[in-house]
């Protein structure tokens, strides 16, 4: 078994982060889970099939933003007409705070909304191995993808 992987690939979203390191008979994938969870999976290539699937999934993430955000601006409009246009009191801040938020992680879970994965299937027809596009580098990603290919063309010989 060699040391030096043949390839890397790092995929990255708010609550995960992917690295990728393609071997000659294996990818090792370790997950960095927010805050400090980490996970490392290795998956045989021999055991992958040749063909790709491309799935786009919605971004999970993205969807709570939009909860978040209408549920602070339901319920600062609701303080404001409970107050009667007074000063703001500390609900009214909470509830702006919650908006704020909402607003925040929509703004950063917007370029995910959604993803596109490169979906490797086991000889048993079930997912073994996801490689998805995070970000804007689908140059990177393809070639990664094109390599795994390879290497299970290979390594299915």
């Amino acid at each position: 078994m060699s040391t030096q992987p043949l390839a890397t690939y790092s995929e990255r979203l708010l609550e995960v982060r992917r690295d990728f390191a393609l071997y000659e008979d294996r990818v090792v994938v370790k997950a960095c889970w927010f805050p400090h969870r980490r996970f490392e999976h290795v998956v045989k290539l021999p055991a992958l099939t040749v063909e790709i699937r491309e799935v786009t999934i919605r971004y999970r993430m993205y969807r709570y933003a939009g909860w978040v955000l209408a549920i602070g601006a339901l319920a600062f409009a609701m303080c404001q007409y409970q107050t009667q246009g007074a000063p703001l009191g500390i609900l009214d801040y909470v509830a702006l705070g919650v908006t704020v938020c909402g607003v925040a992680l929509l703004a950063v879970t917007y370029p995910h909304r959604r993803l596109r994965f490169a979906r490797f299937h086991t000889q048993a027809g079930r997912p073994g191995l996801d490689i998805g596009i995070a970000g804007n580098d689908t140059a990177a990603f393809e070639t990664f993808v094109k390599q795994v290919h390879g290497q299970i063309r290979k390594s299915s010989r």
